[in-house]
């Protein structure tokens, strides 16, 4: 029995959420000493009644699952390990095991910001999320985000295109993209930076998942920077983890008559955050500047495919909806939307407020 097992089964104990994770390592200090102390100590003070009914479980059941990861091309992240996330490991709920695509490396990046907000931003929201998103990306910034619809998306399109690292945490298993149109923007990702989720590869997705990984994008940023949100959404309750964590939260001020922005005014207006109109200050706070930032890598020409091709020549530089293209260029709306985003992170169509599109 490998300590990778240990650590699987560990996880699977705990559960989604993982809670009371960082209080049973206190105790036992890793998985196998915890395996150890199964049958001979009584672990009912430490866990939930759920939880110790999962102790029976033997960690060998494990095993076929290392090797499944191993074929999909799957790094798993033991908190043992060096590349496992040094900002996750203290937080009360982390999660035992992270299963991860992409490189590594970008999980210790030295600085980090999470840019978060609306799954149906407008058109002001794309605008600010792009801006500020590049204006960190091309200081040095890891960004962290959901790798959702709407602003989750347009914050990993802002590293990309500056060639910078990113952080993808997903609300599903690893081995699936939601929503699937995000898969080309994911490889892209991978290139650079990565992907991970808590959730067992070959798992149904729930939707109460999403809602637990939001603290892994707070608890894996220095700051959280939000961009626009409803008063009550997902993005409001990652910004309740990043308090829960003292990460400091910045939110960017929107019309008063938008419900879009209602979260992020109310923010500001409680004091909650402070207000980000631009990436300078964000990146003062973290000790960066736009001046003394490193030179973003140069991008690569992006080959576009067939599909991206046809549709680039349906746009014109005024915003037209998904089912004219779509109804133009005799695509499924899942196709018109992949080829869409594909020329989205080449650089070659903008997305505009109520789902539509023009050529940059």
């Amino acid at each position: 029995m490998t300590d990778t097992c240990c650590w699987l089964w560990l996880a699977y104990v705990l559960g989604p959420g993982a809670a009371h994770c960082r209080r049973l390592l206190d105790v036992y200090g890793s998985a196998r000493e915890v395996v150890d102390a199964v049958g001979r100590e009584d672990l009912s003070g430490l866990l939930t009644a759920g939880q110790c009914e999962r102790l029976s479980t033997d960690p060998a059941v494990f095993a076929p699952l290392e090797g499944r990861c191993v074929s999909m091309g799957v790094q798993i992240l033991t908190m043992a390990d060096g590349d496992y996330p040094s900002r996750l490991k203290d937080i009360e709920d982390a999660p035992p095991v992270l299963f991860c695509t992409g490189d590594v490396a970008a999980l210790n990046a030295e600085h980090t910001v999470g840019m978060i907000g609306s799954r149906r931003p407008s058109a002001y929201g794309v605008e600010a999320a792009a801006g500020i998103g590049k204006e960190l990306a091309e200081a040095g910034v890891c960004l962290v985000s959901g790798l959702a619809d709407g602003l989750d998306s347009e914050a990993h399109k802002a590293a990309v295109n500056a060639g910078a690292p990113t952080i993808g945490v997903l609300g599903t298993p690893i081995d699936q993209t939601y929503p699937a149109s995000n898969r080309r923007l994911r490889a892209q990702m991978e290139e650079t930076g990565a992907v991970i989720s808590e959730f067992f590869p070959g798992e149904a997705a729930q939707r109460s998942n999403f809602l637990l990984r939001n603290r892994l994008i707070a608890a894996l940023s220095d700051a959280l920077c939000v961009v626009e949100a409803r008063e009550k959404s997902g993005t409001m309750n990652t910004v309740g983890h990043a308090e829960r964590y003292g990460r400091a939260v910045w939110a960017v001020p929107g019309g008063i008559f938008s419900e879009v922005c209602a979260g992020t005014n109310r923010l500001l207006a409680e004091g909650r955050a402070r207000m980000a109109t631009g990436g300078g200050a964000l990146l003062e706070a973290l000790g960066l500047s736009a001046q003394s930032a490193p030179p973003a890598a140069p991008q690569k020409a992006v080959p576009l495919t067939e599909a991206a091709k046809v549709m680039l020549g349906h746009l014109t530089q005024t915003p037209r909806p998904v089912e004219a293209l779509s109804a133009e260029t005799g695509f499924d709306t899942g196709t018109a939307l992949g080829a869409l985003l594909e020329l989205e992170v080449a650089g070659r169509a903008v997305a505009c407020a109520g789902g539509q599109f023009r050529r940059k």
